[in-house]
């Protein structure tokens, strides 16, 4: 009984020991360095009109809550207007 204890003992110390080594030089050595390619940019101060399509007093917000008054609705459920059938 004695004997198997020392022996799980120092299997024990034997994989601590061997596992400390392994991560050591495998997962804590220092990091090879990283060459990093970056783009050289420049931002200037001059600004363009905004598109006058997009941006107009007549141009959709869309965070107004549209409602749509809709009685007859098709199979897909999309409003079917009087008008389209005609």
């Amino acid at each position: 009984m004695k004997v198997d204890l020392t022996t799980a003992i120092v299997a024990a110390i034997f994989g601590v020991v061997v596992s400390y080594l392994l991560v050591s030089n495998v997962f804590l050595k220092d990091p090879s360095p990283v060459i990093i390619k970056t783009l050289s940019t420049s931002v200037g101060t001059n600004l363009t009109e905004p598109s006058a399509e997009v941006f107009n007093y007549r141009a959709l917000n869309p965070t107004i809550e549209v409602y749509i008054d809709c009685s007859n609705y098709d199979a897909s459920g999309s409003c079917v207007n009087n008008t389209e059938n005609q």
